[in-house]
């Protein structure tokens, strides 16, 4: 069974004397408890509890298939978009169960922004895939959208190499490019974790 056990993981960080930093003064932006989960009948995660404080990064290793990327989409409810899953316990986002009814998913998930492992830029020019979030959001304005896509592809490591090719599609850059393409458009719309 290759499932991916983040409390083993945690108790071994204690028993080694590695405990994660917390700082003074350092608020918890996720809290993760006891959560599990399944695909219909098939159970992908089992008791997940977990603190990631912000300004943070934390990784997720294990070997292919033990759960990392369903925990990820947890985090965002990305798995609410597969038919039969569902889950157990709670996930905390500055407080607020992000499983309760009254969240809004679209606010949920501008907050908490994905990059997937497998490039995917819009069928859209450089420039488009960048300001299509803030389009979304309501600005409109061609002088922000551009200040937006720049701080944004500049943040990515990609400005350098696109400046010259904004209007150009994106189906044509290299897969790194592309890769860095799709984190400048997470960026664009200011997310506060960015998974």
């Amino acid at each position: 069974m290759s499932t991916l056990s983040y409390s083993a993981i945690i108790s071994e960080r204690t028993l080694n004397g590695r405990e994660p930093s917390t700082g003074t003064g350092v608020q918890t932006k996720f809290l993760v408890r006891g959560m599990s989960f399944w695909y219909g009948p098939k159970q992908a995660l089992w008791d997940v509890s977990l603190t990631i404080p912000e300004q943070s990064v934390t990784a997720l290793i294990g070997p292919s298939g033990c759960g990392k990327s369903t925990f990820l989409r947890s985090l965002n409810r990305m798995n609410d978009l597969i038919e039969g899953t569902h889950h157990t316990g709670d996930i905390l986002l500055d407080g607020v169960d992000i499983y309760d009814r009254g969240v809004n998913l679209v606010d949920l998930r501008r907050r908490v922004g994905m990059v997937f492992q497998k490039p995917n830029p819009f069928p859209k020019s450089v420039f488009e895939n960048v300001a299509y979030g803030p389009r979304v959001a309501g600005v409109h304005d061609r002088a922000r959208l551009m200040a937006i896509a720049e701080r944004c592809l500049r943040g990515a490591a990609l400005w350098d190499e696109v400046k010259d090719r904004l209007n150009d599609s994106a189906l044509n850059l290299s897969g790194g490019q592309a890769q860095r393409l799709c984190i400048a458009r997470a960026l664009a719309t200011d997310p506060e974790v960015l998974l």
